[in-house]
């Protein structure tokens, strides 16, 4: 599995608009982001349909079943591969061995019904142990520096206006290695998490060793998925909510939002950072 494959930029689409400008409309051409479906199957089955920015199409399958907790690790795949024919499908086969049916098995059969806040705190809880990572692990800068490089790489934000974001870092000795950062856009955030998290995993990068940066808010299903793929340490340009937030207290995550402009609002784990003079 080559992990650059399918890294090419997003595509957009020029289209002729009219711009109004007080009470007059002038011509103008602007890009627009283009949406498609996309199923992802794994194991024979289909686990999800969704729309997409087309790109990376590997890389957000393997992301997804990762953040959905449908595989453990790249060990647990044989091959991933992409068909544009007939509509965009991934198709993921797992490893001999692997114990992927039954956990997609157990993901897709889920009640539908409406599940308590507090019953959802505690299915994850019992799912995920807590991370218990050492305190003073994140240099505060390291946040900024990270949420920088992933605003300077969204190309396809400033073009469109129209994407999400989401940035993956090493942290060494508190510090963010710079040449470690993976940048991944999609229209919808969950995307641009899964993709940047299955380009990572294919690269070999430790997800435990990682900062993430949003381009979003922090709420509770971006937290769930940033803990399935073991990632303790979140940092978002929007606000958390109330559940992402209670999931990273039981989860003992870090968890940071308002990233911006050498500020930040810290809601859980402020022990992870380091003290400053």
């Amino acid at each position: 599995m080559d992990p650059a494959r399918d890294a090419s930029p997003p595509p957009a689409v020029r289209r002729d608009c009219r711009i109004l400008e007080g009470d007059f409309l002038r011509e103008d051409v602007r890009e627009l982001v283009l949406e498609e479906p996309l199923t992802i199957a794994a194991s024979g089955r289909t686990v999800t349909r969704l729309t997409y920015t087309p790109g990376d199409e590997e890389n957000l399958a393997i992301g997804f079943l990762l953040t959905e907790g449908m595989i453990s690790s790249m060990s647990d795949v044989r091959t991933v591969s992409f068909c544009a024919d007939n509509g965009n499908a991934v198709r993921v086969e797992p490893a001999e061995g692997a114990d992927v049916p039954r956990r997609i098995e157990e993901r897709l059969s889920a009640p539908d019904s409406p599940t308590p806040s507090d019953a959802i705190i505690q299915d994850i809880g019992e799912r995920i142990p807590p991370f218990r990572k050492p305190p003073g692990r994140l240099e505060p800068t390291a946040l900024f520096e990270l949420m920088d490089l992933m605003q300077e790489r969204q190309d396809l934000f400033r073009r469109t206006g129209c994407t999400h974001a989401a940035a993956l870092g090493t942290i060494r000795n508190g510090k963010l290695t710079a040449e470690s950062v993976i940048v991944r856009e999609d229209i919808g955030r969950h995307n641009a998490l899964d993709k940047a998290v299955g380009q990572a995993l294919r690269a070999g990068l430790d997800l435990g060793q990682c900062l993430l940066a949003l381009s979003s808010r922090a709420g509770f299903q971006m937290i769930a998925k940033a803990a399935f793929a073991g990632i303790s340490d979140v940092a978002a340009v929007g606000a958390a909510s109330a559940l992402g937030a209670r999931l990273a207290d039981r989860l003992d995550m870090f968890l940071a939002g308002f990233v911006r402009n050498g500020t930040a609002t810290v809601y859980s784990g402020a022990d992870a950072l380091t003290e400053q003079p």
